[in-house]
């Protein structure tokens, strides 16, 4: 009898553990699929903001061309926390895509237009306090990248903007 009643128990807790398991697969994995969906499309846009090249494709190394500006850049950056007066120093180098469609159009004009690119880089490099510039390194570049662009009539002939020699006191 002892058996006969294990055997039952037993029965009952597989049929249950059968059950339970098919309510997860047809209720959690669907749900699972939409986080994941939703999961790669917040990716993909984070991608697209943070001005990844919108050109065709990948550009061969061997497409790249850079303009380095000619002088080093000092700004005044703005007030900190601490109230004292900083500055940054920074040569910066524009890295053009030499396939583009609208490289031999702007190449001269990037040099006729140096003064403005620099007033450019002073504007924004302004907005930003001592703590701020040194930790947002990446992020100013990409935000100056997208402002040359629009600068120079949202052309993707300009591939990337580096900042070399970047020093802040």
């Amino acid at each position: 009898m002892k058996k006969g009643i294990i055997n039952i128990i037993l029965i009952v807790l597989t049929l249950t553990n059968v059950i339970l398991t098919a309510i997860v697969v047809f209720s959690v994995v669907p749900a699972m699929k939409q986080v994941s969906s939703l999961v790669g499309k917040v990716a993909s846009a984070i991608d697209l903001q943070k001005g990844v090249a919108q050109d065709s494709g990948a550009v061969s190394v061997s497409d790249l061309t850079n303009y380095t500006l000619e002088d080093k850049i000092t700004v005044n950056l703005a007030s900190g926390a601490d109230g004292k007066t900083h500055y940054a120093q920074v040569q910066v180098t524009l890295v053009l895509n030499t396939k583009s469609d609208d490289y031999s159009a702007y190449k001269s004009a990037i040099s006729s237009k140096e003064e403005n690119i620099k007033a450019i880089v002073i504007d924004l490099l302004s907005t930003y306090t001592v703590d701020n510039v040194v930790e947002e390194k990446s992020s100013i570049e990409d935000e100056l990248l997208t402002l040359l662009r629009a600068y120079f009539d949202n052309t993707t002939f300009i591939y990337d903007v580096q900042f070399s020699g970047f020093t802040v006191s």
